[in-house]
């Protein structure tokens, strides 16, 4: 249930006790004493009523009943035409009727307001045609407070949601998001290429007795079908194509402004007053006749339809496109075809106050300076028509414009927070959604660039290790049984490395660091480069090294050179298996260059197999060449005769540079 605030619950309070004394004290004027106290009583009752709803509905209907059975309704303050209601009763009502559809559910209020109108009109005998008349009147409040709790309850939980999100760490989500990705990634990639990697180094052993062909066959077969499945599995996570979350800016999904085309449901929206007035004109006179309220019913002339409702169904039909116009059009029409004589207020009430809720709701709902001025003019040349004509009816008519006013200002005041309160949380989304989005990309390319080095680099010199034990295992079977060896090693480090992926471990450039950090965390570079030349040399390469240390690399700049080295021996092993290999590293205390060249390959008798690249397209050297380029350096590949030679060159890290992690 909603509640008020103590505000809120006064200003009720004392518009109920105002309303009672003013017009008790008009029909009453020589009894003060009287007017006042039933006015106290009814304040009394409305305050309980903004505090509990279903008790001070009952004390309002029994208060009600109780000056109908007393009969203190003055015959002078009844509303002509309407029995013997006065409007002393309607401020009562409606201040229930406001609370019951702010506080209670709809169908909690569908029957209270009709159970107050019906009791109070048994007990203050009221002719059947003043409560059919009178039951809407009473409903307008009910229905406007009813429109003001749906968009406070939608207020509120947009509240909620941006108070929520504000306590979200985007950072943190960033960080869940990229662990997820790398879990999900990193099994993807266990169950593409791991299994291969096994049944290769499985079958490796297995062959390496017999020397069987078709076994040796079937681990470059099954290095192929590896080197397919993680060319595609890279080439996915380089090419990420995942929607990028909204600008907030752009307007996507934050609240958009009313519109201002002429689209159907607008056009629904802007005239169905106008048809309500058009049908309260020509139906009242036969609905009054129906209930026995007159013996005949007096038809609207046409010269009234035309020049008064027609008129004033435009304007209110352009009450929220045009609505300065809109009010002010409204009061000349009334001015004039008053001043003409074509419209009788007395008569005419009930059509009158359709007029007036409708533009009071346009302009309460504006909250524009000029709109509200506009009304004012409205309002007053309205109530001036009344009081000149029929003064019962003017304190209807000031409710009738006053009570929609206040009220559409509430529902726009709630309407602007939701906005306020949406677009802050669309933000906030927005930001999370940025940052999730940007740590998935960043673990993508780092996984590809992982898988890269896990796997590419094993698969093919498995496949080149099998391609060599084929073409040796009749001439020398001691060096196919080293081969299928190495295949055995090499597969069971690419193994290791693929779970390390699933478990977040750091690559092996990270980890070859940090094994070659010593206690006062200098990098020695020669013992940090050794696995990778060692590996290189198993694969058949002819290595020889040259390090020119002038000054101590820091660990971030080891690990990229190390990647450099392994990218480029690799490289050399795979494609010109038994070449003469040099790693040249210059380590100085403001750059790190490296180069790897190589000499064609050795030709084999019978090696007739050509071995497959690792994953094809370049995707080593190009994520190398992302890694340089991201900390200010450069990479080149160069052929000089028989000679291909791979150079890197980047700056030394300094602690005020931005980490890049390799």
């Amino acid at each position: 249930m909603q509640s008020l605030s103590i505000r809120a619950s006064w200003w009720l309070t004392a518009a109920s006790y105002v309303w009672v004394w003013g017009v008790l004290s008009v029909a009453w004027p020589s009894q003060p004493l009287r007017c006042f106290g039933l006015a106290l009583c009814f304040g009394v009752i409305a305050w309980v009523t903004t505090q509990h709803p279903l008790p001070g509905v009952l004390l309002t209907t029994a208060a009600l009943s109780a000056l109908g059975v007393m009969g203190v309704a003055p015959q002078d303050a009844t509303i002509a035409g309407i029995g013997a209601a006065t409007p002393a009763l309607l401020g009562p009502l409606s201040v229930a009727g406001l609370v019951v559809g702010y506080r209670t559910p709809v169908l909690w209020g569908v029957w209270a307001v009709p159970f107050m109108l019906t009791v109070t009109a048994y007990f203050g005998r009221w002719e059947l045609p003043s409560l059919v008349f009178g039951m809407p009147l009473l409903m307008v409040p009910w229905w406007f407070s009813a429109q003001v709790r749906s968009r406070d309850v939608r207020r509120r939980q947009a509240a909620a949601d941006a108070a929520r999100l504000s306590l979200v760490d985007p950072t943190l989500r960033a960080q869940v998001a990229a662990e997820a990705e790398r879990e999900e990634v990193a099994s993807a990639a266990f169950d593409a290429v791991g299994e291969f990697v096994q049944h290769m180094t499985r079958t490796a052993q297995d062959s390496r007795e017999g020397l069987e062909i078709d076994a040796i066959g079937s681990i470059h077969h099954d290095g192929e079908q590896a080197t397919g499945r993680l060319r595609a599995l890279v080439e996915v996570l380089r090419d990420d194509d995942s929607p990028a979350p909204h600008d907030p800016g752009s307007g996507q999904g934050t609240t958009p402004p009313e519109s201002t085309t002429w689209g159907w449901r607008r056009v629904a929206q802007d005239i169905w007053p106008s048809l309500w007035l058009l049908a309260v004109v020509a139906l009242a006179p036969l609905t009054w006749q129906a209930l026995g309220g007159v013996e005949r019913a007096v038809l609207p002339p046409a010269r009234f339809v035309v020049l008064a409702i027609v008129p004033l169904g435009v304007a209110l039909a352009l009450r929220n496109r045009l609505p300065i116009t809109a009010q002010l059009t409204a009061a000349a029409i009334l001015v004039v075809v008053n001043l003409t004589g074509t419209i009788d207020v007395a008569r005419d009430a009930i059509w009158l106050a359709v007029i007036g809720v409708g533009l009071s709701w346009s302009a309460g709902r504006s909250g524009d300076r000029l709109t509200t001025a506009a009304w004012l003019v409205f309002s007053v040349a309205t109530w001036s028509l009344v009081w000149a004509d029929t003064r019962d009816y003017l304190w209807i008519q000031i409710s009738l414009h006053v009570l929609p006013y206040g009220v559409a200002a509430v529902w726009a005041g709630h309407h602007a927070a939701e906005i306020e309160h949406r677009a802050r949380a669309l933000s906030r989304q927005a930001e999370i959604e940025t940052a999730e989005q940007a740590a998935v990309s960043r673990e993508r390319l780092n996984l590809a660039r992982e898988l890269h080095d896990a796997a590419s680099h094993a698969v093919g010199t498995m496949m080149m290790q099998a391609n060599a034990a084929r073409v040796l295992r009749t001439r020398d079977p001691e060096a196919a049984r080293a081969a299928l060896d190495a295949i055995a090693d090499i597969g069971r480090e690419s193994a290791r490395e693929l779970h390390a992926l699933r478990s977040s471990a750091p690559p092996a450039p990270r980890t070859l660091t940090e094994a070659a950090t010593g206690a006062d965390g200098r990098v020695d570079v020669a013992e940090a480069v050794a696995p990778l030349v060692t590996g290189a040399r198993r694969g058949g390469a002819h290595v020889s090294t040259t390090l020119d240390l002038r000054a101590d690399p820091s660990p971030l700049d080891v690990v990229l050179l190390l990647r450099v080295v392994r990218e480029g021996l690799a490289n050399a092993v795979r494609h010109a298996p038994g070449s003469e290999v040099t790693l040249e590293v210059t380590v100085s205390p403001t750059r790190i260059d490296v180069t790897v060249s190589n000499s064609p390959p050795r030709q084999d008798p019978g090696q007739d197999v050509r071995v497959t690249s690792s994953i094809g397209l370049g995707l080593g050297l190009r994520g190398l060449q992302e890694l340089l380029t991201e900390r200010g350096g450069s990479l080149t590949t160069s052929a000089e005769g028989d000679t291909y030679a791979l150079r890197a060159s980047f700056p030394a890290y300094s602690p005020a540079d931005p980490v890049v992690i390799p």
